[in-house]
C-alpha cells in the first residue's frame, strides 16, 4: 500500500512538473506577413533561442494582415505584427492602435529603419535597380546609365520596360521614389518624360527583367528579388543603382496597443535590432538595419532616398488618378 502511494505521488509530481513547464514556456501571439519557410526559420528557432519566448502566429500575405487587424481594430487578438508593409504601419500609427517603445538594442542602427520615438521597426528593405541586357548594350554600343535622367535620352526610346503602379506594389515604390526626389511637380515631369521612352507598362514589377533578361528591350526598372536568380540561369543581365540612389518599402514590426504581455513584444522588438537577426533577414535578401551581407549588395547597401511614407500613403488614390490620365498604359 505505502509502495503504491509513493509512486502516485510520484506520478503527481511529474504531472505537475509538466504542466508548470508548460506555463513557464512564455508565448506570444503575432500576425506575420512572412512566408512559411522564413517562419520556421524566424518563429521555431532564432526567437526561441535568442528569447525564449514561443511565437504563435498567424501567417498570411502583408494585404490579407492589413484587412484583418483593421477589421479588429481597436480590439485585437494579437500582441503585435511582424512583417508587414508601410500602409498599415503609419494608418495604425495615425489612428493610435500602437504601443510605442524606444528599444535600446536598436542604438548603432542605420536610423532609416525605426521611427526615433518607438512606433514602428523595419526589419528589412526590399528595393528596386536599373536593370540592362549586357549583350543588347554592347551590340549598340551604349553603356548603362549613370543616372536616373538619363533615361530620358531619346536614344532609349521603345527600349524601357517598367511595371504599372495600378497594378504593382513595385511600381508604386518606383513612383513615389521619383516624386520623393524630384518633388511632386519635377517629378511629374520626369515620369511624363520617362513615359515617351517606355515601351509598355507591365502588371507584373519582376517581368521587366524577365523580358530585359531574354533580349527582349534593353533596360527596365525592376526589384531585386530575382534578379540573381535570372544571372545564375545564364543571362545576361546586369544591373545597377544610380548615383541618386533607390527607394524602398520595408518588413515592418511594431506592438499593439492594449497587449498584455508588453514585457514580452518588447524583448522581440529587441532581438529584432541585433547583429544575429540582421544575418537571418539579409540571408533571405533584404536590405538590414544594420551591415550584414545581401545577396545582391553584398555588405555595403545602396543608397537610398529620403521617402516621407506618411505622405506617400495618403497620396496613392490621387496619383493613381492622375497617373492614368497622364501615362500611355493602353500602349
Amino acid at each position: 500500500m505505502r509502495k503504491g502511494w509513493i509512486t502516485f505521488c510520484l506520478v503527481v509530481l511529474v504531472s505537475l512538473a509538466s504542466v508548470c513547464g508548460a506555463q513557464a514556456q512564455p508565448t506570444l501571439n503575432t500576425y506575420m506577413g512572412w512566408g512559411s519557410p522564413v517562419n520556421a526559420t524566424a518563429n521555431e528557432k532564432f526567437f526561441m533561442e535568442q528569447t525564449g519566448i514561443k511565437i504563435q502566429y498567424l501567417n498570411q500575405s502583408m494585404g490579407e494582415v492589413e484587412v484583418r487587424v483593421k477589421a479588429e481594430a481597436p480590439n485585437f487578438n494579437a500582441d503585435m505584427v511582424m512583417c508587414v508593409g508601410a500602409p498599415l504601419v503609419f494608418h495604425a500609427k495615425k489612428n493610435g492602435w500602437i504601443e510605442p517603445y524606444v528599444s535600446p538594442a536598436w542604438k548603432g542602427a542605420n536610423p532609416i529603419f525605426y521611427d526615433p520615438q518607438g512606433y514602428w521597426y523595419n526589419q528589412g528593405n526590399f528595393s528596386f535597380v536599373l536593370v540592362g541586357n549586357k549583350d543588347r548594350l554592347a551590340k549598340a554600343g551604349y553603356k548603362m546609365p549613370e543616372s536616373w535622367k538619363d533615361l530620358l535620352d531619346p536614344k532609349w526610346k521603345g527600349e524601357i520596360l517598367m511595371a504599372s503602379p495600378i497594378s504593382s506594389g513595385t511600381a508604386n515604390l518606383i513612383r513615389y521614389t521619383f516624386l520623393s526626389l524630384y518633388g511632386e511637380k519635377g517629378g511629374w515631369e520626369f515620369l511624363d518624360a520617362l513615359d515617351k521612352n517606355i515601351h509598355h507598362y507591365t502588371r507584373s514589377g519582376s517581368a521587366p527583367a524577365d523580358m530585359v533578361a531574354r533580349g527582349e528591350f534593353m533596360l527596365g526598372i525592376a526589384p531585386t528579388d530575382n534578379i540573381m536568380s535570372l544571372q545564375k540561369q545564364g543571362y545576361p543581365l546586369i544591373w545597377s543603382v544610380p548615383r541618386e540612389g533607390t527607394g524602398y518599402d520595408g518588413i515592418f514590426a511594431f506592438i499593439f496597443k492594449g497587449t498584455k504581455k508588453l514585457d514580452l513584444a518588447k524583448k522581440i522588438i529587441d532581438s529584432l535590432g541585433g547583429q544575429s537577426f540582421n544575418d537571418l533577414v539579409a540571408g533571405i535578401g533584404y536590405i538590414t538595419p544594420r551591415p550584414a551581407k545581401n545577396l545582391l549588395f553584398g555588405v555595403t547597401p545602396p543608397k537610398f532616398i529620403p521617402i516621407d511614407f506618411e505622405y506617400v500613403i495618403d497620396k496613392k488614390a490621387e496619383w493613381n488618378e492622375i497617373w492614368k490620365a497622364k501615362m500611355r498604359e493602353g500602349k
